[in-house]
Parts: structure tokens; C-alpha cells; sequence
């Protein structure tokens, strides 16, 4: 276990994905330190989803700060984080202001999902986005697209969690798919819905 990497934990109430860009507001001085060190030494740290237990969740995401958006001048930030990839959390270590533990990464474990599956999720994607059929997404490369994808949406953290958990990118987009197909749903109600307001509750037809 010496071997693996020991890194600062971030425990947040959110789920940061591969890919994702999220703004964070550090305010507290343990995780100014964090920032501090991480960008001293070049090295990630770990955005982990706190539980209502109120433990951390067993698997993160490694991270890394992007962007100093805001320094004020009593020493509160705002920056821009990047996910890297997910890990698991082993135990925890001590010697620092903040949190911090041995983490061992997480790579998939099968193939490629069905690039039938992967073009259904690109074209649920960009129904939900408004974008025409041949227009780019404009997503984040270098990380599976079950995660490019979900990043791109506010998604609850129970389902997110559930994707940085699994190690099986066929898994990711079938739930994806589903989340997405429950999305569009409710946007097709609520278009009906103001239709309906609009015309004291009769909806007229072509």
C-alpha cells in the first residue's frame, strides 16, 4: 500500500466526474491549504461525496484545480476544478491540515460499450441540447463518453455516484440512456404544461 498515491480529500455534498468542470468557493482554511499544496507540487487531490451518515463515499474522483477564478483578500478562493478518474479510497492518512488517504485507481474493466448504445446516448444528448443532428456537442475529450455526457447535465448525485462507480462503460450509457429518456419526459410535460396554461388549459392541435 506504500506504493499508492496519498492524496488530500476534498468531501463535498457533489459528485465530480471525469471530464467535469465544477467552480468551487474555498473558504475554509484546511482546503486553502489543500489548494496551496496541490498547486506547490503539482499533484492531484480527491473531490469525494459526503454521505448522510456523514462519512465519505468509497470511490471519488481524482482531481485538479484548473483555474484561479477569484482570490479576495481575506484568503477566500474561487477556482475551477477538473475530475481526472475515479478511485477507490483505502485508508486514510494523517500529518495534514486537511484530509487525506491512499487511493488506488479505478480503470474499466471491459471493452467498448455497443457504439449502437453510444450513438443513442449522442442523439438523446443533443435532442435535449437543442443541437441539430450533425452539430458537434462540443464535449470533453480524452474521457468515456458516459461521463462526457452526464457531465454535461445536472444530474442528482445518487445516479452520478453510481456512474463514477461502475467500471463498465456499456453500464454507464444504459444508465445514462434511461436518465436521459426520463429528462426529455419531463421536458416534454412541462412544455405541455405551459401550453396548456396558455390557453386555459385546452391544448389545440395542428
Amino acid at each position: 500500500m506504500e506504493d499508492l498515491p496519498d492524496l488530500g480529500l476534498f468531501p463535498l455534498d457533489l459528485v465530480l466526474l471525469p471530464g467535469e468542470r465544477v467552480p468551487l468557493h474555498l473558504f475554509e482554511p484546511r482546503y486553502r491549504r489543500l489548494f496551496a499544496d496541490c498547486t506547490l507540487e503539482d499533484r492531484p487531490f480527491v473531490l469525494v461525496l459526503t454521505e448522510p451518515s456523514g462519512g465519505t463515499a468509497r470511490v471519488g474522483c481524482t482531481a485538479r484545480f484548473e483555474t484561479l477564478v477569484r482570490r479576495f483578500e481575506d484568503g477566500r478562493l474561487n477556482v475551477i476544478v477538473r475530475g481526472v478518474e475515479p478511485v477507490e479510497i483505502l485508508e486514510e492518512t494523517g500529518g495534514r491540515l486537511y484530509f487525506s488517504a491512499r487511493v488506488r485507481p479505478l480503470p474499466d474493466e471491459t471493452a467498448a460499450a455497443d457504439p449502437a448504445l453510444a450513438e443513442d446516448v449522442l442523439a438523446r444528448f443533443r435532442a435535449l441540447a437543442g443541437l441539430a443532428g450533425d452539430q458537434a456537442p462540443g464535449l470533453p475529450e480524452g474521457v468515456p463518453l458516459s461521463y462526457a455526457v452526464a457531465g454535461a447535465f445536472e444530474l442528482a448525485t445518487g445516479p452520478k455516484q453510481r456512474l463514477l462507480e461502475s467500471r463498465d462503460e456499456g453500464e454507464r450509457l444504459g444508465i445514462l440512456r434511461d436518465l436521459l429518456s426520463a429528462a426529455d419526459r419531463d421536458v416534454r410535460h412541462a412544455r405541455m404544461a405551459a401550453q396548456r396554461a396558455t390557453t386555459n388549459g385546452r391544448v389545440t392541435t395542428p
